[in-house]
């Protein structure tokens, strides 16, 4: 067990003040300074929390921590979730002799290492992820890199734990990287392979990690299509298309991986119940001393048929529209990954629901498209047309050419 005494400077300005801390679960070195992991008590008592104490002594290592201590102090936190950053504690990065030091809370242990997750426990990070993006753009910031070794990870969500590449007044270009680089180190915690996004988000769009999630992974692959069809979505943007997403233990896992196909009780989430076994009871077998009424029901019971479920509610408002469109295009993501082709122009998409006002709704095609552009058809009751009367008559589209044809025949007769 290591422990320290740190006198460092308070985010508050009152002057420095003592931590203790007890660094006693593990270390990594970075290419720009070490981090140890432990616990420490905040200056003026309390109960210890965890932590983690960085250490640079190198140029670029100060310079780095100098930029994550004035971005802390440009983050407006009021209204964000404390679990996504952490909180900083204390700092010393003026001292030009000594080494710059930091510390700040943590959750959980470095997402390095971590083996790729199941679909039921993607959305928590991918939702933690996006929603850091969306704090730091809302704070005119963008993050400029992200892999594994920045991010903290207790097996539910993730928190950022290193903002020192972290720019402000980022342009349009550097805030589509963030995402394109959250996109691909999503694809990295759902695989296990590197994306081509690269840390930075500049590496060029793979569809075949595409078509991989989805396959393996339905609902992160729906959410994700945008940044990989190259359209550029913001972080809020991803949000919103994650409002569909079913809470963890509400989605099935299809054609998993190798290695993949049974998760063990580790892997499961914790809000794992009778319903989800239910939903999966197709693809694994119950656990042992796990509640299930299929698995212990006798043969009469099995084959007693099941009520219908109830009709879903009307679309009516956001929340509805946001699950029906869901619905919708998962339906088309599940057609094109067994092999269903897709046109071009994508016109196999769903179409989606729109609020009142805001556009034309279902089935109506693009905005302002002219409608009945075809190839032109004769008159209903041609040859004849009908008057009044009920009295048929030759219909005019074929007098004049009958007359045409007529005088073409004398003309050449008489010359």
């Amino acid at each position: 067990m290591t422990t320290e005494i740190a006198l460092l400077e308070t985010p508050s300005g009152e002057g420095r003040a003592e931590f203790a801390l007890t660094l006693d679960q593990g270390s990594r070195v970075g290419a720009r300074y070490k981090s140890h992991y432990g616990t420490v008590r905040p200056a003026g008592g309390g109960a210890e929390v965890e932590c983690v104490y960085k250490v640079a002594t190198g140029a670029m290592g100060k310079r780095v921590l100098s930029n994550e201590v004035a971005v802390w102090g440009g983050l407006r936190m009021e209204d964000v979730r404390a679990d996504q950053f952490g909180t900083l504690l204390g700092f010393d990065v003026d001292s030009p002799d000594a080494p710059a030091r930091l510390v700040q809370t943590r959750r959980g242990r470095p997402l390095a290492g971590t083996p790729p997750l199941t679909s039921e426990r993607l959305r928590r990070p991918a939702h933690d992820l996006f929603t850091a993006l969306r704090v730091l753009a809302d704070n005119a910031y963008a993050l400029g890199e992200l892999s594994p070794g920045m991010l903290l990870w207790d097996g539910r969500g993730l928190q950022i734990a290193d903002l020192g590449n972290a720019v402000g007044q980022p342009d349009d270009l550097r805030a589509a990287r963030d995402v394109r680089a959250a996109a691909g180190l999503l694809f990295w915690l759902a695989s296990g392979d590197e994306s081509s996004f690269g840390p930075d988000g500049a590496g060029p769009a793979d569809e075949g990690e595409l078509r991989w999630l989805i396959r393996h992974h339905p609902d992160l692959g729906m959410v994700l299509r945008p940044v990989f069809d190259e359209e550029v979505p913001t972080a809020a943007e991803v949000l919103a298309r994650m409002e569909g997403w079913p809470p963890s233990g509400d989605t099935t896992e299809r054609d998993a991986p190798a290695g993949h196909d049974s998760p063990t009780e580790q892997d499961a989430p914790e809000d794992d119940d009778t319903r989800t076994v239910e939903i999966h009871a197709g693809a694994r077998p119950a656990r042992p001393g796990q509640t299930r009424r299929t698995a212990q029901a006798g043969p009469s019971e099995q084959a007693a048929p099941k009520p219908p479920a109830p009709p879903a509610p009307p679309a009516t408002d956001a929340g509805s529209r946001a699950i029906e469109n869901y619905r919708r295009e998962k339906q088309w993501l599940g057609q094109r990954r067994h092999g269903a082709p897709a046109h071009p122009s994508r016109g196999s998409e769903p179409s989606f629901q729109r609020a009142p006002g805001t556009g034309p709704g279902p089935g109506t095609g693009r905005p302002g498209a002219p409608q009945g552009i075809g190839v032109p058809s004769l008159p209903r009751d041609f040859p004849f047309r009908v008057a009044d009367d009920g009295r048929r008559r030759p219909h005019p589209l074929l007098v004049w050419p009958v007359v045409f044809v007529l005088v073409v025949l004398i003309l050449m007769v008489v010359l």
